[in-house]
């Protein structure tokens, strides 16, 4: 697993579909941040009116309100993993520029989204069992989304092909590159959040940078990291 690879190969992808990546970005952005402020408003704001009238009522808002936050991020989130995870798999596979209309595809949305949930509290359970555990997890469960969106599998079977495809490099070699990516992304939006506002905005920017990461392991894994290589030097001929 060569990791200098992987960090090419992402700002590769990112930069070749430039205008379409940051465009999927932005509208996930813009539609959780006013989904939350209506809700926020509505049930929140609620519930400040009631005061002590009813705090069974009040409680019932409260966790409505956090219910419906939760949902929306959780769709949000599976549109915009699904839009740049098709468009850079569409580019290595098929060649194929993104196109702004993609951002119109909702194609595997719920299987992204029940697949992110599933991961998500199983992972989360293994975090909170003194980390190790769910570090262990995210290793091998890394390529399930993937499997999933490129050979439209059931979530358990994408499951057992992910740990399949983690160990062959080892688990350890696996584990430490994408901990590499993992902390450069999340070293740019830690520095990009100092800036109020904008800054988490652009933030949302690196999410692309690291689905394309993930996207090149997970070429590499197969065995098929050339094609990853020869989408992005054909793209960039094709600019000159």
């Amino acid at each position: 697993m060569d990791i200098g690879k992987c960090a090419k190969d992402a700002w590769g992808l990112f930069r070749i579909d430039l205008g379409p990546l940051i465009a999927a970005a932005l509208i996930a952005a813009v539609v959780w941040s006013i989904a939350v402020a209506i809700v926020g408003l509505a049930v929140f704001g609620g519930v400040g009116l009631l005061g002590d009238i009813s705090r069974g009522v009040a409680f019932g808002s409260t966790f409505l309100g956090v219910a419906l936050i939760a949902v929306i991020g959780i769709l949000v989130y599976a549109w915009l993993y699904a839009v740049v995870f098709h468009m850079m798999l569409r580019r290595v596979r098929e060649a194929r520029p993104a196109d702004y209309a993609d951002l119109r595809d909702f194609d595997q949305i719920g299987s992204f989204a029940v697949a992110g949930v599933v991961l998500g509290v199983i992972i989360a359970i293994g975090y909170s069992l003194l980390v190790i555990p769910g570090l262990f997890l995210t290793t091998i469960w890394l390529y399930s989304l993937p499997l999933i969106g490129d050979r439209r599998l059931a979530l358990s079977d994408a499951m057992g092909t992910s740990k399949d495809l983690a160990s062959a490099p080892g688990l350890f070699t696996t584990f430490a590159t994408w901990l590499v990516g993992a902390v450069i992304v999340g070293v740019v939006i830690g520095i990009l959040q100092v800036i109020p506002v904008i800054g988490g905005l652009i933030g949302l920017l690196a999410l692309p940078f690291g689905v394309g990461y993930v996207v090149s392991m997970y070429f590499q894994a197969l065995g098929e990291g050339h094609l990853v290589t020869q989408a992005v030097e054909r793209a960039t001929l094709g600019d000159r």
